[in-house]
């Protein structure tokens, strides 16, 4: 599938009846990770439960295509708690920002542009409420994200510190102004 020639793919929130495939989308992304020995995702992150709270508080959206959910993320202009104390560097910015967390594309899409098409969607929604900025953290090892943020002009700002189970969880966080 070709992104930018295929005018059926549809940017829309997401809504109940996608909670299936949004979810199917992370399990395979989450499977394919632990397969390649990385360590993003795994059986225990995300759940559904994350997956019913993204949608539930209207910040989970999808890329549709040929009426098949095909992508899935969280945009939320709420700000990220993690964010606030950055290490090893600085933002590139200090005011509003997007952060975009748990974005995956099917399995069966990669390489097929939709990636870049979920970001640029973020941007319209950015400049649609005077945003100028995105953040985002990942793994050192989610090679496909890491490319994807260089191609889109990211830039490495620092890192951030998750606790997930009583465990600590580095992540590289990146950002884009614009």
């Amino acid at each position: 599938m070709n992104v930018t020639k295929t005018p059926k793919v549809l940017w829309r929130q997401a809504r109940s009846d996608d909670f299936d495939a949004a979810n199917i989308i992370l399990r395979s992304a989450a499977r394919r990770m632990v397969q390649q020995g990385r360590h993003q995702w795994d059986d225990s992150y995300p759940q559904k439960e994350d997956v019913k709270n993204d949608i539930s508080l209207a910040q989970a959206y999808v890329l549709e295509s040929d009426e098949k959910v095909v992508a899935y993320g969280v945009v939320s202009f709420d700000g990220e708690p993690a964010y606030d104390a950055l290490y090893g560097g600085e933002w590139l910015s200090c005011g509003k920002y997007a952060v975009v967390h748990r974005m995956a594309v099917d399995i069966n899409e990669r390489r097929s542009g939709l990636g870049t098409c979920f970001f640029e969607k973020v941007v319209e929604m950015c400049r649609e409420r005077g945003v100028s900025s995105i953040k985002v953290d990942t793994n050192y090892d989610n090679v496909e994200m890491l490319a994807l943020l260089m191609r889109l002009d990211f830039l490495l700002c620092g890192k951030v510190y998750y606790d997930r189970a009583g465990e600590r969880i580095e992540r590289l966080a990146y950002e884009k102004v614009f």
